[in-house]
């Protein structure tokens, strides 16, 4: 190989690893979601991507554990392989509450132990990765349009995935009614999906 060739090569490679430098700096822009002092609820009031740094204990009964602001769209929440741990009991809490945005997107962790639903979602939204496990209410309530895909919903209190009506969709999860709940409600059996010892609906 001769000079110009190899440094064409160099140069060629640099570029590479300044543009792998440039993506992966962008795709890693997120911001850590920490508790406040209070104990109250992490609120997200603005569009972007954010993650849990660890578990995040809540012994709320009322209000979100994560809660996105009203209008508030394009957010995504990495739970990053760890848990929203409620206190149990039965209350009006949610682990995740975003009733009012479009665009959410939950992923890659465990709500559990709310005193009240696992996740609450306004419209276009996706979880995926997630377990939603004993919940003093429905494991996730969507209002339309939501993917809800690869999840483990078990043991929750209300309905496992409650869609508000048609239009979402739900494929290749695992959905076990709790002590007097049901498995699904509305939306589309997209496939792949167990319910318990019933077909999923």
């Amino acid at each position: 190989m001769n000079r110009e060739r190899i440094g064409n090569l160099t140069v060629c490679l640099g570029l590479t690893v300044l543009l792998i430098g440039m993506s992966w700096g962008s795709a890693h822009a997120q911001t850590k979601l920490e508790k406040p002092l209070s104990g109250g609820t992490i609120k997200i009031t603005k569009s972007g991507s954010y993650f849990l740094g660890a578990n995040l204990p809540t012994g709320l009964l009322v209000g979100p554990a994560i809660g996105v602001s009203t209008g508030v769209n394009n957010v995504t929440i990495n739970l990053n392989g760890f848990s929203i741990i409620g206190p149990g009991g039965i209350g009006s809490a949610a682990g995740i509450n975003a009733s009012s945005s479009s665009g959410v997107t939950i992923v890659n962790g465990t709500i559990t132990k709310i005193a009240g639903k696992g996740v609450v979602l306004g419209s276009n939204s996706t979880v995926a990765g997630v377990q939603l496990i004993g919940n003093s209410g429905d494991g996730l309530t969507c209002t339309s349009g939501c993917l809800v895909t690869s999840n483990i919903i078990n043991g929750n209190t209300g309905t496992g995935l409650n869609f508000l009506d048609s239009t979402s969709g739900y494929q290749n999860n695992i959905i076990v009614p709790g002590l007097g709940g049901s498995t699904v409600a509305g939306g589309t059996n997209m496939g792949h999906n167990v319910c318990g010892i019933a077909l999923c609906p």
